[in-house]
């Protein structure tokens, strides 16, 4: 693995363990269907935390700025895991990644380049696209998926093409709850994000 793929195998695989409780549900219970569609048609947001994740022997460890916006993804990748800072540019047909000095490490086009772009550093696939929505607590609605409730009627799992997407924790965020804690496990990876801050 490259030390650049070093740093991405936290954008595809982690081992970080703990549980939370959830909030209280609210009295008029969440109508998931109805939260995802509300969310799938939010064209910006930002969400901010940490991410780690570990296959094989392979892994590390960072922080995380996601930055979603109406015309393409922009990705922010540092901390301790030994490979520096990378800033990601994506839209729906290339992916560019700068250094943190500013040079340009690698480029991909196509609509497919982001998952092109980490099978190659990572040397395994992983569903890149649809990270976008994992990441709100929703289904990619390009595929199909199975949604697991837990007893209390929250959000616990999610299960699409070979991946299980399971939510330990939500937040209030203004007029949404967002998933605080996500794991996302296949046969595979393992991968973690904490994401302390989301903004709209």
């Amino acid at each position: 693995m490259t030390r650049l793929g070093a740093a991405l195998a936290v954008l595809a695989a982690v081992s970080v363990a703990g549980c939370a409780a959830r909030p209280v549900q609210p009295e008029a219970r969440i109508d998931w269907d109805q939260r995802a569609a509300r969310l799938v048609d939010t064209a910006a947001w930002r969400a901010q935390g940490r991410i780690a994740g570990k296959s094989g022997k392979d892994g590390g460890q960072g922080n995380m700025i996601w930055v979603q916006g109406d015309t393409g993804t922009r990705i922010s990748l540092s901390g301790p895991f030994g490979a520096g800072a990378y800033e990601i540019a994506w839209d729906d047909e290339r992916i560019v990644v700068n250094s943190k000095k500013g040079e340009q490490v690698a480029a991909y086009t196509g609509r497919d380049a982001a998952d092109q772009f980490l099978e190659q550093q990572l040397g395994w696939s992983f569903p890149a696209r649809s990270l976008r929505y994992w990441l709100l607590g929703v289904a990619d609605p390009e595929f199909l998926s199975e949604r697991c409730l837990d007893e209390s009627g929250w959000l616990s799992r999610i299960e699409q093409n070979g991946w299980s997407v399971e939510y330990s924790r939500f937040d209030e965020v203004g007029n949404h709850y967002m998933p605080s804690k996500i794991v996302m496990e296949n046969d595979h990876a393992r991968v973690k994000l904490v994401v302390d801050r989301w903004s709209f």
